[in-house]
């Protein structure tokens, strides 16, 4: 299956994205470190059940956008998917998939504005009302060892500078066993950008220095950061290397009523590259109800 790429046109920004299919749309974020390419094999099963899919690039992850991001909290990049729903369906309400800090996307649009979204799906990160507790987990935190090191500055960008091994490394450990293939090489030529670089290491640096939060969205953060408004489809990997699946068990607590939480055995944290076949059978019975 072939991509070709496309520019949404929204009044926050204009957003490179992928696209695939005809029909209604099924937008995908992805996380890090991803491409948004990473959806092909799950976009093959979407496409044939007449969906189109449409895979943006985040905020300052592609080279039109590498200037755009002067702020990288998770609620812009909420509000950014808002934007995207509200350009491709005309105001309607659209499906949308998230993983990794694509998920937090998802989450964070279900809470905030409701109204941009018919069905969603967040992969391999609980949701923003439980992460506390994920936190509160030291051997989690042994896991999260990338998240402090890109609190350094200078040594961040020297170590993704310097060559991929990192990104190698969080892919062979957070999805053991999985060959990623030509996925590969577009993962590794986004980071060995170094303004591409610089803007995921600023989303990390926001989880944490709230002078890169929008103040103009700030009013949004206990909504946000609550259980979403409408139910969620919530999928987790049982060999996820990256947050480990019992951090899962209390995601219910997190969600409006009516949400459903699946751990998938044999997928690991790329979920949609480990079982996709699976993922796409969870996904399309989800957006059918």
């Amino acid at each position: 299956m072939e991509f070709r790429q496309i520019v949404i046109e929204t009044d926050r920004l204009a957003f490179p994205a992928l696209t695939a299919g005809e029909g209604p749309a099924v937008v995908c974020w992805h996380g890090f470190p991803d491409h948004p390419a990473t959806f092909e094999r799950l976009a093959e099963h979407l496409v044939a059940a007449g969906r189109r899919v449409v895979a943006p690039f985040l905020r300052g992850h592609h080279p039109a956008t590498a200037d755009a991001m002067t702020y990288a909290d998770g609620i812009t990049l909420a509000a950014d998917a808002a934007a995207v729903a509200e350009a491709l369906a005309d105001g309607e309400p659209v499906d949308m998939i998230g993983h990794d800090i694509g998920a937090g996307v998802v989450a964070r649009l279900a809470a905030a504005w409701p109204e941009r979204l018919r069905r969603g799906v967040s992969m391999a990160v609980p949701p923003p009302a439980t992460l506390a507790g994920v936190l509160a987990d030291p051997e989690q935190l042994k896991r999260f060892f990338y998240l402090f090191l890109f609190q350094v500055p200078n040594i961040a960008e020297a170590v993704l500078a310097a060559n991929r091994d990192l990104i190698d490394y969080l892919w062979a450990t957070w999805s053991p066993g999985l060959s990623i293939g030509a996925h590969r090489e577009r993962v590794h030529a986004l980071y060995g950008d170094p303004a591409l670089a610089a803007n995921a290491l600023r989303m990390y640096r926001a989880n944490f220095d709230t002078s890169l939060h929008d103040p103009a969205l700030a009013a949004l953060g206990e909504r946000t950061e609550a259980p979403a408004a409408i139910p969620l489809l919530m999928v987790a990997g049982a060999d996820d290397g990256c947050i480990a699946p019992v951090h899962f068990a209390d995601a219910e607590r997190g969600l409006a009523p009516g949400s459903r939480v699946e751990v998938v055995a044999g997928a690991g944290h790329f979920m949609h590259l480990d079982r996709p076949d699976e993922i796409a059978r969870l996904v399309l019975e989800w957006f059918s109800t």
